[in-house]
C-alpha cells in the first residue's frame, strides 16, 4: 500500500495541529444519537475507555455529564494536556492505541474518528486490543469507512490518511473476537455521514 507512509504521519499531524483541530471540531455533539444508544446498553456510572480521546470535548464531556467515568488514551500530548485541563478528575494516558495495555476491563470501548486512521492490517490487530479491555457485556462502538479501501483527506492542507475494511470482514472480526454486532449504519445521514458500528461482548475469550 503506497499510502502507508501517510498513515505513519497521523500521530504527528494531531500533535502539530491539536489546538487548531479542537477549534475546528467545535462542540456540536452530532454523535449524541449513537452515544445515547450506547449508554442505554450499559450500567449507570459506566467505566468508559475512549481510544483517541483528543481534548475530551465534546464526547467525553457528554459521557461525564451522564455520570460515567472516562479513561482516555491518545498519542498526542497536546490533546491530552487539554483533556487534563478540561477534566482533571479523569484518567488521561499518552499511548499508541495499537500497543497499550491498561490491565483493566471497561463497560464501554469507544474509538470514534480514531480507529479509521489505522492501516487495514493495524485495524485487524486492534480487535485483540478491544478484547484485552472487554468483559461480558462490554459495548464497543467505532466509526469506519463504508467499504474496503483507503482514502486520503486533508487536515490543514496536509494529507490525512483513512482506511477501512469491508463490512463483511468487520463482521467476521467481531464474531471471531466474541462480539455480537447490534447495529451498523453506513454513512448515517443523522450523524454527518459517519459509518458506525455498535457491538457487545457476548463470548469473552
Amino acid at each position: 500500500m503506497q499510502n502507508h507512509h501517510l498513515a505513519k504521519n497521523i500521530i504527528e499531524l494531531y500533535r502539530k495541529y491539536a489546538r487548531e483541530w479542537v477549534a475546528l471540531r467545535g462542540e456540536d455533539l452530532y454523535e449524541k444519537v449513537w452515544l445515547d444508544r450506547l449508554l442505554a446498553l450499559v450500567p449507570a456510572q459506566a467505566q468508559i475507555l475512549d481510544i483517541g480521546c483528543g481534548s475530551g470535548k465534546p464526547i467525553a464531556a457528554y459521557l461525564l455529564a451522564q455520570g460515567c467515568t472516562v479513561t482516555g488514551v491518545d498519542s498526542s500530548e497536546a490533546m491530552l494536556s487539554m483533556a487534563r485541563q478540561n477534566f482533571p478528575n479523569q484518567t488521561w494516558i499518552q499511548a499508541d492505541m495499537r500497543q497499550f495495555n491498561l490491565q483493566q476491563k471497561f463497560d464501554v470501548i469507544l474509538a470514534w474518528d480514531s480507529f479509521f486512521h489505522l492501516t487495514q492490517d493495524d485495524q485487524r490487530l486492534m480487535f485483540a486490543q478491544f478484547v484485552r479491555h472487554a468483559k461480558q457485556g462490554t459495548v464497543l462502538m467505532f466509526s469506519s469507512g463504508p467499504a474496503h479501501g483507503e482514502a486520503i483527506g486533508e487536515l490543514f492542507g496536509e494529507p490525512l490518511y483513512h482506511a477501512s475494511l469491508a463490512p463483511e470482514e468487520y463482521r467476521d472480526l467481531f464474531s471471531q473476537s466474541g462480539f455480537q454486532v447490534l447495529d451498523m449504519v453506513a454513512e448515517d445521514p443523522d450523524c454527518t455521514g459517519h459509518t458506525v458500528w455498535l457491538a457487545q461482548m457476548v463470548n469473552p475469550l
